[in-house]
């Protein structure tokens, strides 16, 4: 799987630093698996000299390799900010949600009634299998707006303050 793969997404950053594509502030946005890889990628777009303003989980979780885990050194001047649905086996039970708020307090919202696929604001009967969806509009709203306000919070806030 390419997407854990460390050697394939420091390669990716590589090439998105030089590629020209970059020329602004970056907010990165993972939805799921992605959290794990936008993390592994974000020390090295900054040490390649992007202007990565934040980072924004959507309900994400770390990956097998602990790709979130291992970057976090990496990410501790990087404002980040969590959309969570309530646990469910597609976001590891919560698993991300509490390692945030133990080392990220506040940086965590948890949409109440969202699923895991609401990001997407369709109903897909994937979704409802694998990690028990049940949500509708109105959650996919919530999560939408969730999330635009988490891109526009991280994206202002100072990359000055240190987190622990």
């Amino acid at each position: 799987m390419l997407m854990n793969s460390r050697r394939h997404l420091d390669h990716l950053a590589d090439r998105l630093a030089h590629s020209g594509r970059l020329g602004g502030p970056v907010v990165i946005v993972g939805h799921s698996a992605g959290a794990a890889s936008g993390t592994w990628m974000t020390p090295r777009l900054v040490s390649a000299g992007v202007d990565v303003r934040g980072l924004v989980y959507v309900d994400g979780n770390d990956s097998p390799n602990h790709l979130i885990e291992k970057a976090w050194r990496g990410v501790s001047n990087i404002p980040i900010r969590a959309v969570m649905a309530p646990p469910s086996p597609c976001n590891r039970d919560g698993q991300l949600t509490g390692y945030l708020q133990q080392h990220r307090p506040g940086s965590v919202e948890v949409v109440a009634g969202s699923g895991h696929g609401d990001i997407e604001m369709s109903e897909s009967a994937m979704y409802r299998r694998m990690c028990g969806d049940r949500s509708g509009a109105q959650e996919w709203s919530a999560v939408q707006v969730a999330v635009l306000v988490a891109v526009s919070s991280v994206s202002t806030e100072s990359t000055e303050v240190r987190y622990q």
